[in-house]
C-alpha cells in the first residue's frame, strides 16, 4: 500500500510541476530537468543497493527527489524571482545541461540507462547494473564536455533559445556570475 501512496503522490507532484512549467511555455525545462533529476535519483538508489548487496527500493520516491533537486533553481525563480546564475550548476548542471547536444534525447537515454541499471540490480545482475550506471555517467560526461561554453553576456544568452528564461528584462553584467 505504501508504494501505491508514494506513486500517487509522485504523479500528483509531477502533474503540478508540469502544469506550472506549461503555463510558462517551458515544457522543455520540465522534461530536461525531470529526466536528468530522476536519473540521478534512480542511479543513487541503485548504486546504494549495489554497495549494500541488496535489491534496490522502488524508484518513485528517489526519482521525484532527483527531479525536485534538479529543478530547484526553477523553483527559486518562480517563487522568489531569483534569476538563474552559474552557481546553480551545483543543482545537477542546471545551466550547462541546456547546452549539451540533443538535450532531451540525451537525457532520455541517460534516464533509460539508469532504469536499466535499476532493473538489472532488481534481477540480481550486478555487473549489468554497474555497466549501465557507468554508461549513463559516461554519456552525461561526454555530452557536457562537447557542449559549447556557457554564455556570459546577455547577447550570448539571447542566442541560445534553450536558456532564454535566464534573460533578465534589463541589461546587466552577467560576467560576474
Amino acid at each position: 500500500m505504501r508504494h501505491v501512496i508514494t506513486a500517487v503522490v509522485v504523479v500528483a507532484v509531477e502533474g503540478y510541476l508540469y502544469w506550472r512549467y506549461r503555463a510558462l511555455g517551458a515544457e522543455f525545462h520540465f522534461w530536461l530537468h525531470g529526466l536528468f533529476g530522476a536519473a540521478i535519483g534512480v542511479a543513487a538508489t541503485t548504486g546504494w543497493a549495489l554497495l549494500r548487496r541488496r535489491r534496490p527500493a522502488a524508484v518513485w520516491g528517489p526519482g521525484l527527489a532527483g527531479h525536485v533537486y534538479s529543478a530547484f533553481p526553477d523553483a527559486l525563480f518562480l517563487s522568489a524571482g531569483i534569476l538563474h546564475a552559474l552557481w546553480m550548476d551545483a543543482f545537477a548542471f542546471h545551466i550547462a545541461l541546456h547546452l549539451i547536444p540533443a538535450p532531451l534525447v540525451t537525457m532520455l537515454g541517460v534516464f533509460a540507462l539508469t532504469l536499466l541499471a535499476w532493473l538489472a540490480a532488481s534481477l540480481d545482475r550486478p555487473r549489468m547494473a554497474v555497466a549501465a550506471l557507468v554508461l549513463a555517467v559516461g554519456v552525461t560526461t561526454v555530452a557536457l564536455l562537447v557542449a559549447p561554453a556557457i554564455p556570459t553576456t546577455i547577447e550570448q544568452i539571447r542566442e541560445v533559445p534553450e536558456i532564454a528564461l535566464l534573460c533578465p528584462l534589463r541589461e546587466v553584467d552577467v560576467a560576474s556570475w
